[in-house]
């Protein structure tokens, strides 16, 4: 396992390959793989640690969609980890009480998911014990780790949301009374306190009842036990809606992925309750261009790029929502005639502006507006971490944990914020990701597979907020249309949009402006600019910038694990045999 503190760190060898947001995470998940666990297994052992590592953006009471894919099966499953809003949430309260807003505190509270999604996907695919996987995340927590250049970030960044949302917040993510410094030890022990009560659960429960009891009674102690009961002691303190009865009905549908056909393979996403089919229609639509003709960063590429990103966009706007509630028309929005007829309004003169409408479907008579809503205000971003594995049997597990430490406050006794995941759904009544008792957000976060022609898979995600669907399709244009190295399309520039109205409150967007990376030329911005993109240069590392990892492998085992510099501290790829030993 890596000694280093870094953000981004790759992990190949020849039985298994690992990408995942921090590179301890990426250590503990080989560590389970060399102990002769499963991708899922390992995954799920990431993915906990991501919430020491990582938490300042990714909670343990946050949301974790998850893909898999089991090889000897040859299936896709989506593991719907998001949450729902409490029985009792009322967006007329939002409209009388705070003008339409969803105001940050306890009210964004929505069910905690992660939990359950881990547990589910142990159930249904792994094959360890929920102690063994998450003892590494409890360790960490209760010793501490070197704070890296993610979590300075955050802390300086939003320090007076910190002292602002409650003193316990302040007192964990600004401990000394000041903003996290590079390198110095940093400590989460009343999480720590939480993981070792699940452990000693799950021990318990397997005792009398095997695995299975023992992943069951980790959920019980977690939604019905004395965890719950401090949740809900915690939230009627602030005033806010989630109960017990909450909590106890909530579980994890595992249902098959969304699937679009896309550069002549197929892409995996989870459904509408995340964005992440519109990256299908994105990549579609590119696609029907003839992006593969146009140079890489060129002007045509770039200005092609932000006018699907758009067309995608606000076919998310006006149609994606929770699929329970919503009926998205995905026979139409992902068929290549639909992309085709998208395709065909790009002019390669000038830009669509503000916004081009959303795709006229079935009975709507006139196509929908999408508005831009800039208020002068800044935009307060929710972010993500990824946990990316492919093993030796060809099995695969892709996630993006998620959720921030200072949009909420945090329950003290536990160590973690209550998903204020709630900060992604919308109040006007005619939006389709509207709140509703009983209905998921549309997260911003999701994980993806690829497979092409042949039957390689790529599989990953990233952090990023809406951002993260951008870089992911230039990335993946890049390598299936450019024949870039998958290495190459992740590290190459980028172009961002910003014209569509954002996935967090207050939903701000700001009409025809486009940041491109600091590498994008000037002559570039130039030309974007006389097609009436507003174009301005943007840095292209730090906490504010998307990133990706991803991990692939090809029908006769060949590995690959990529991850993105621009989260640039201790990012690396290592190479491992099964016995752990070096083999660069």
């Amino acid at each position: 396992m890596s000694s280093q503190s870094g953000i981004q760190n790759a992990i190949t060898s020849n039985s298994y390959a690992v990408s995942v947001g921090h590179d301890i995470a990426a250590g503990i998940a080989s560590d389970v793989l060399d102990a002769g666990g499963n991708a899922v297994d390992a995954g799920v052992a990431a993915s906990i640690a991501l919430t020491v590592l990582h938490s300042e953006q990714v909670q343990f009471g946050g949301v974790a969609p998850i893909l898999v894919y089991i090889a000897n099966e040859n299936r896709y499953f989506s593991i719907e980890g998001a949450g729902r809003w409490p029985a009792s949430a009322n967006p007329g309260y939002f409209e009388e009480k705070h003008r339409g807003r969803i105001p940050q505190g306890i009210l964004r509270t929505v069910v905690p998911a992660a939990p359950d999604a881990w547990l589910t996907a142990l159930e249904r695919f792994g094959t360890m014990s929920f102690a063994d996987l998450a003892a590494p995340a409890e360790g960490l927590a209760a010793s501490g780790f070197p704070a890296h250049e993610d979590l300075v970030s955050c802390s300086t960044q939003f320090e007076r949301y910190y002292r602002r949302i409650s003193d316990d917040n302040a007192r964990v993510w600004l401990p000394g009374d000041a903003p996290v410094e590079l390198g110095q030890t940093f400590r989460l022990p009343e999480l720590a306190n939480t993981i070792r009560l699940l452990i000693d659960a799950d021990k318990k429960g397997a005792l009398t009842s095997g695995r299975t009891g023992g992943l069951q009674a980790v959920r019980d102690a977690f939604y019905k036990g004395e965890i719950a009961d401090a949740m809900i002691r915690h939230v009627k303190a602030y005033d806010g809606w989630l109960s017990h009865a909450d909590l106890a009905a909530h579980h994890t549908p595992v249902v098959y992925p969304t699937e679009a056909s896309v550069f002549g393979g197929s892409l995996f996403t989870p459904g509408s309750w995340t964005q992440g089919p519109a990256l299908s229609q994105a990549l579609q639509i590119l696609e029907s261009t003839g992006i593969a003709d146009q140079a890489p960063q060129s002007i045509g590429a770039c200005h092609v790029i932000i006018e699907a990103l758009k067309l995608a966009l606000v076919d998310r706007e006006a149609y994606y929502g929770d699929p329970d509630f919503v009926d998205v028309p995905f026979d139409i929005l992902l068929s290549p005639d639909y992309a085709a007829h998208r395709a065909a309004l790009i002019s390669m003169e000038e830009a669509i502006h503000p916004l081009p409408a959303a795709g006229e479907i079935g009975m709507v008579a006139t196509p929908k507006r999408v508005s831009p809503t800039d208020t002068g205000e800044k935009a307060i971003t929710l972010d993500t971490s990824v946990a990316a594995v492919i093993d030796g049997a060809g099995n695969i597990f892709a996630s993006t944990p998620s959720d921030p430490s200072f949009d909420g406050p945090v329950v003290p006794e536990l160590g973690f914020v209550i998903s204020t995941r709630g900060a992604q759904s919308y109040t006007a009544a005619e939006h389709p990701a509207r709140l509703r008792a009983g209905k998921r957000p549309r997260v911003s976060a999701y994980p993806l597979i690829f497979r092409d022609a042949v039957g390689r898979h790529i599989a990953g995600g990233g952090p990023g907020a809406d951002l993260q669907l951008q870089a992911m399709a230039q990335a993946l244009t890049h390598h299936l249309a450019h024949d870039l190295s998958l290495n190459d399309a992740v590290k190459s520039p980028r172009v961002f949009t910003h014209s569509v109205p954002a996935s967090t409150e207050p939903h701000l967007s700001f009409a025809g402006k486009v940041v491109a990376e600091e590498e994008i030329p000037d002559a570039i911005l130039t030309a974007l600019s006389e097609r009436g993109h507003k174009s301005v240069h943007g840095k292209t590392g730090g906490i504010s910038q998307p990133s990706i990892c991803l991990v692939s492998c090809d029908l006769d085992g060949k590995l690959e694990a990529v991850g993105d510099p621009r989260r640039a501290s201790g990012q690396r790829i290592r190479q491992r045999s099964n016995k752990g030993k070096a083999a660069s």
